[in-house]
This record gives structure tokens, sequence and C-alpha cells, in this order.
């Protein structure tokens, strides 16, 4: 769940992604296309990525992922491929890069794949999921938390769990970008897959008024609340 992030999120910025195409190719000499309305129902959603959090919006003729309080527009091409297109103050067009993506199902879940010309590979790299009702003891529990590790090699300092788009999200040492959390009762959250492992199991309990306790993968960490 805690991963690492990259600093600028840059492979959300240098992404095509793909509804049908196995294989990366080039847009050159491809013309825009609107969407049908199967396809925007059909990307819209909530992700957990390797990433963190993402949630694509669906518009009448496109879609859109907000990244980093950047407004990426999500357009579809002649070649049946979608492209990130992104101007830099609304103004200025930023080339984008040679990375795919296609969204597949396997077992009913919808999975994002990422393929690159350069590494000739593919890999999973987000799932989308749906949310769920956040319990009251939870939305009480919103806000930063200073951490202190009491057992495991965990490098967590801080935690701010927030709400983003109606889904329970932590935010990990100050990172812009969150990991989505849902909960399966008023003290136990699980984070969703990304879609290459399982949902991992977060354990939570209260040791007072403004302290938790943090439990996942053979970390322990305890969290103080310093402020709403």
């Amino acid at each position: 769940m805690f991963a690492r992030i990259p600093l600028f999120f840059c492979s959300l910025l240098f992404i095509t992604i793909s509804l049908t195409a196995p294989l990366a190719v080039s847009a050159k000499g491809h013309s825009t296309v609107n969407f049908t309305q199967a396809e925007l129902q059909r990307l819209k959603g909530h992700y957990s990525t390797k990433f963190g959090y993402l949630f694509i919006k669906a518009h009448k003729k496109f879609a859109s992922v907000t990244v980093d309080g950047k407004f990426i527009r999500l357009i579809k091409k002649t070649d049946g491929r979608i492209y990130p297109q992104y101007k830099f103050l609304g103004l200025f067009p930023i080339k984008l890069g040679d990375m795919s993506f296609a969204l597949r199902t396997r077992k009913g879940k919808k999975q994002v794949v990422m393929y690159s010309k350069k590494e000739r590979r593919s890999r999973i790299v987000g799932q989308q999921f749906a949310s769920k009702p956040i319990p009251q003891n939870w939305k009480n529990k919103l806000g930063h938390y200073k951490a202190k590790r009491i057992h495991g090699k965990a490098k967590i300092n801080t935690i701010r769990l927030g709400i983003l788009n109606n889904v329970l999200v932590a935010y990990v040492n100050n990172m812009h970008y969150p990991y989505p959390l849902l909960a399966t009762s008023e003290t136990s959250l699980y984070s969703p897959s990304a879609g290459h492992n399982s949902k991992q199991d977060i354990k939570i309990s209260t040791k007072s008024s403004n302290k938790l306790l943090l439990e996942y993968d053979q970390n322990t960490l305890e969290l103080t609340r310093t402020k709403i």
C-alpha cells in the first residue's frame, strides 16, 4: 500500500490509454473521434494504481483525470486508442511519451495494463474499484497524524486521512498523491488491489482519543493526531 511514489507522477503524464489495442503504436496520422457512451461508462470510475488513487470522469464526448491539480483530457483517436491531452496553463501543449495502457477485464475486474515500446513488455499498474460508504467513525478520524514506528521497516513519518471523491484516502509523508482506503468496519480498513496483487489488509485500533495503531505488512506504527 505505502510504496514509494514517483515525485512528479511522470508515468501518468506520459501515458497513452487504450481500451482495445494490445500493443503500443504511434498516434501519428490518426485523427480524434468521439467516444461512445458505452466506452465512457466503461472507462469512468475509481482506480487504485501503483502511483496512488485516480478518478476518471466521463464527459459528453471525452474523459478526464486530474493528477496533482493538473487537468488531463483523455481523447479517443481513429486507431482505437485513448490519448492524454495536457496543456500547461491551459495554453501550451506538452509532448507526451510513448507508453500506452490497455483497460482489460479479468475475472470481472477492470485492470489497467501498461505497455512500453522501450521496454517491450507489459505490466499491470492499476485496477478499477467500487467505492463504499465511509463509516462515521472514520470521518471522525480525518486529519493529520505523526507516525512513530514500533515494529518493522516502514519509513513513514506523517499520514493525513482525508476524503476525495467520496473515497477515504491516506496521504503519506506529505505526498500529493493519495492511497485509497475502503472500510470493512468501524475499526478496519484495506487498500483495494492495484491489480498486480490482492487487497492489503490494514488493522487500526484506537489507543486513546487522539492515537491510533496502524498495522500492515509486518509493520506497526503509532499514529498521533496533530491537527484535524
